[in-house]
């Protein structure tokens, strides 16, 4: 169906933007593993499979199944370091995204080796919507962290570069977000698929929401709407599902990332 091979287009591209390895994927954790060595650990096995799976040696249905537990593992907001935790923390949680987003890379290259890539992505949707997921936390948790650190100094004012380097983080969020949407409420997909991505996604959607300026939050909003218009023109979106999702992306709580930014846009934060 073209949704869904659209579907798996989106996929492959928020990703990449973003067999015997199962031994080591399912090996028990060495003694006093912190969980972002746990994590790279996994991205490291994914890494394996990614790069022993060929047209010629295709991942079985068992091995792609373990890949997309481990990538939803790796995937974790819940790793991430918490909003007040200060700037000694980005450097780990800019590690944490990155093996996310290695990790879901990992995934296409497994799908692409089936020779089905659209196809297999959107069977293992959920996954992917998790790496995407954790993208929005990311951006979202990285401008809590640097605006509370702004607001906590004398003259409580940013940078020009600060500003501009948060504004290119905040612009990462209408695509990602997007995409969640898109996965938790495209009828095509596996319902228990798109209920999870939507559990997953609704509070990092409200936190993501929170942080933003007017101007993002109006540029995610449009671009929820392009993704989803074609296909709920054919009848393919659950909007009961989609509504829930943009009632929090319509969320009025300005948190300090919005506030800079807002202030920086000339309108109100």
């Amino acid at each position: 169906m073209d949704v869904v091979r659209s579907f798996g287009r989106r996929l492959c591209m928020a990703v990449v933007l973003l067999g015997s390895a199962a031994p080591a994927m399912a090996a028990d954790p060495p003694a006093n593993e912190t969980p972002l060595q746990l994590q790279q650990r996994r991205v490291d096995a994914l890494r394996a499979a990614a790069d022993a799976a060929s047209p010629t040696n295709q991942p079985d249905r068992d091995a792609l199944v373990r890949a997309m537990i481990v990538v939803m593992a790796v995937a974790d907001p819940a790793l991430l370091p918490d909003a007040t935790a200060g700037l000694t923390a980005l450097p780990d949680l800019r590690t944490l995204c990155a093996n996310s987003a290695h990790a879901g890379a990992h995934l296409v290259r497994m799908a692409r080796a089936t020779g089905d890539t659209e196809g297999m992505l959107a069977r293992m949707s959920v996954a992917v919507d998790g790496t995407m997921i954790m993208a929005t936390a990311c951006s979202a948790r990285q401008l809590d962290i640097q605006s509370r650190a702004i607001l906590a100094r004398p003259g409580k004012q940013p940078t020009a570069e600060e500003l501009t380097a948060m504004q290119k983080e905040a612009d990462t969020l209408p695509r990602n977000i997007a995409g969640i949407v898109l996965g938790a409420s495209l009828t095509d997909l596996n319902p228990n698929s798109r209920a999870r991505t939507a559990l997953d996604g609704l509070p990092v959607l409200v936190e993501a929401t929170a942080a933003m300026p007017p101007a993002t939050k109006a540029a995610t909003l449009e671009a929820v709407r392009q993704i989803l218009d074609p296909p709920d023109r054919d009848g393919h979106i659950d909007h009961e599902a989609r509504d829930v999702l943009l009632q929090a992306l319509k969320g009025s709580e300005c948190a300090a990332a919005c506030e800079l930014l807002g202030a920086a846009e000339g309108r109100p934060g």
